[in-house]
């Protein structure tokens, strides 16, 4: 098959599906920003970033997007992420289209703005099928916007769960108990939460360290939360780790957290569950679809630090329930997520969808 994707280069997630398929497949991707990076046997079209007003400069770059699918005259062509490279589907003459929902397309957006809901109802009426990475995004879909269930499929990202798996032995200090936090420091995943409720379980236990991994608008400010709380020689903020150092981040960690407002299926959920980690994650979105509380991990409310506090100092005081917890995500991750189980899946309907076009 000949597969378009129209879909960020620069998103790990876009560069995973294609890395997948241009094993098997002639792969285009057409994108906004470059990769950064040579993709072996991925064709990449470059149509140039927008800038800061995203739907103001989409005819120009729709028009570049059209003159690229003609060229390319693909078997399918799939959009990954509704409210941006999704909009294109409904005025681009190629079928069969599918369309991926992440989350914020679908959760967020559309309730800021009339004109993006509309958008986003003739994008996924126009798609042949429609992907959803959680049951919650999936539900939002077709309750919210009226598109027939049989149209719409779960498929969350998955992960490599050889990968990304328990070390052997720790591997992170002994007198210590690291938690981990690598969302980010956009709005949604409210770093705040994060370091008020670690700084309130420090207080009690002195053994934990904070390690705050990536970039986002609210980094320097979270910095200087820190700072202010007195935190400077026990929360770290060492940036973002290139994908493949990834692995080795949760195997030196003891606990993973997140507090996010907004999710669909985080994708670095899933990895700390396949690494054996026990995760403290708010109760948002499609992290309950994964985590059942207390059997395979801890959640919270959204925004509320002191219990995030509590779920921590419980942690660090029982090893044989982070142990415990830790396996039994695993087991979970393993079953229903993992990526070499999921791909083929999406390989064979991209086949049936290819094969009932041609007729």
């Amino acid at each position: 098959m000949k597969l378009c994707f129209v879909a960020d280069g620069r998103s790990i997630h876009t560069q995973r599906w294609c890395e997948y398929f241009a094993g098997r497949h002639e792969v285009h991707l057409v994108t906004y920003d470059p990769v950064g990076r040579p993709i072996d046997g991925v064709t990449e079209h470059v149509v140039g970033s927008p800038g800061r007003n995203l739907y103001l400069a989409f005819w120009p770059r729709h028009l570049r997007v059209t003159k690229i699918i003609r060229q390319v005259k693909p078997d399918l062509v799939h959009a990954h992420f509704i409210a941006k490279y999704g909009f294109h589907l409904p005025f681009l003459d190629v079928r069969p289209a599918v369309v991926s929902a992440w989350g914020d397309d679908i959760l967020v957006l559309p309730r800021k703005s009339r004109l993006i809901a509309a958008f986003t109802r003739r994008v996924l009426e126009h798609a042949d099928l429609v992907w959803a990475v959680s049951q919650n995004i999936r539900d939002r879909i077709v309750e919210d916007f009226g598109i027939p269930e049989e149209k719409v499929r779960y498929l969350p990202f998955g992960v490599d769960t050889r990968l990304f798996a328990p070390p052997p032995a720790p591997e992170g200090d002994p007198g210590t108990v690291r938690v981990l936090s690598n969302r980010g420091f956009d709005p949604v995943y409210d770093a705040k939460t994060v370091v008020e409720g670690f700084s309130a379980a420090y207080r009690q236990d002195s053994r934990l360290r904070l390690v705050m991994k990536g970039d986002g608008p609210l980094r320097a400010g979270t910095r200087d939360l820190v700072h202010s709380l007195g935190l400077d020689g026990v929360v770290s903020f060492p940036g973002r780790s290139p994908h493949g150092e990834v692995p080795r981040d949760y195997r030196e960690a003891e606990i993973w957290v997140s507090a996010a407002r907004s999710d669909g299926t985080p994708v670095s959920l899933l990895e700390a569950m396949s690494a054996g980690l026990p995760c403290v994650a708010t109760r948002v979105g499609g992290v309950p679809e994964w985590i059942e509380d207390g059997e395979d991990g801890l959640l919270i409310p959204p925004g509320d630090s002191a219990a995030l506090a509590d779920r921590l100092l419980r942690l660090a005081a029982r090893p044989d329930l982070r142990t415990s917890l830790g396996a039994r995500a695993r087991r979970r991750v393993v079953q229903d997520g993992d990526w070499c189980t999921l791909m083929p899946r999406a390989e064979k309907e991209y086949g049936e969808l290819v094969a009932r076009w041609r007729g």
